[in-house]
């Protein structure tokens, strides 16, 4: 049963949605993955409308193009989320959260060019990607992992651990106090010429040409960079039994999801179940849909 999606701001109305009656209240926050209706993507194309649960839910969502973790921390960036969460007057009691974060961070950090726009070099540690100067003088590292900043990684992990770990800190602030937080990990995009308004071209593709990486190692080089992401979101389970697990934690694997087509590289559209380069098309929102309130309900089953 898909769930009823409210947007934020609708709770800030004369007119509330009514979501008492409803049998789990779910506060979402996000980047694209969660996004209704943002930019040129059908409003369906996003996983939040097509999770599949087996009661009733209402979602109120606060996600938006964009996002990423410093907004969704920041109160300044993002006026509901933090309200909703746990300032006095405004904060509710949620079943669980569900946030969809580390994508949209990942990107912008390959996104980094070796210069700004007034061509002044940018630090390596704030690059995931090393010019090809810096590759040729990387002799010590063999395959692919010598187009990585590896500074640039750990500041970006380090990032996101700091920041996961703040959001758990916020919800526990609230009348959320120990209430499943939902995160997952990412599927592999197939880097290609295929974007949306905004970012024609992509957004990996456009990162791996300033970057004058081989096309050769494009897509071996997404794959490292998502693995790697993968790796660290896991780790933030309150299962993982490794020194970065949160409590109450649960991180749904759907990089692992083995019934996703990829894109064809070649193409410049809708192509396997992704509508471009980086998003699910409705058909993949709705395969990851499946598996993910599934597991959703699964976790809550074992909360009181």
């Amino acid at each position: 049963m898909r769930p009823d999606v409210f947007q934020a701001h609708e709770l800030f109305r004369v007119d509330t949605p009514a979501l008492g009656a409803y049998g789990r209240r779910l506060l979402a926050e996000g980047d694209s993955w969660f996004t209704i209706g943002s930019l040129n993507l059908p409003r369906s194309s996003n996983i939040l409308v097509n999770l599949d649960f087996s009661s009733r839910n209402a979602v109120v969502s606060c996600a938006y193009p964009g996002h990423t973790l410093q907004h969704m921390v920041d109160c300044l960036h993002d006026p509901y989320f933090d309200r909703l969460l746990r300032q006095p007057n405004f904060a509710s009691y949620w079943e669980a959260l569900l946030i969809s974060g580390g994508g949209n961070d990942l990107i912008d950090a390959a996104q980094v060019p070796p210069k700004d726009v007034r061509g002044r070099p940018v630090p390596v540690d704030r690059r995931l990607l090393l010019s090809p100067g810096e590759v040729a003088a990387n002799t010590g590292i063999q395959g692919l992992e010598r187009y990585v900043s590896e500074t640039g990684w750990a500041r970006l992990a380090g990032y996101l651990q700091a920041n996961f770990a703040e959001l758990v800190l916020r919800r526990d602030q609230g009348p959320s106090r120990g209430r499943p937080l939902f995160v997952h990990t990412y599927a592999t995009p197939v880097v290609r010429k295929s974007g949306t308004v905004g970012a024609p071209n992509g957004w990996l593709y456009p990162a791996m040409l300033t970057n004058a990486i081989p096309p050769e190692d494009w897509q071996g080089l997404a794959t490292l960079l998502f693995e790697r992401l993968r790796r660290l979101l896991l780790s933030l389970d309150q299962g993982s039994g490794g020194p970065n697990a949160l409590s109450a934690v649960h991180v749904f694997d759907s990089a692992a999801l083995p019934n996703l087509i990829p894109a064809a590289p070649e193409s410049t559209g809708n192509s396997g179940d992704w509508i471009n380069e980086i998003h699910l098309s409705l058909k993949g929102c709705r395969k990851l849909g499946r598996a993910m309130g599934a597991f959703v309900d699964s976790v809550l089953s074992s909360y009181p």
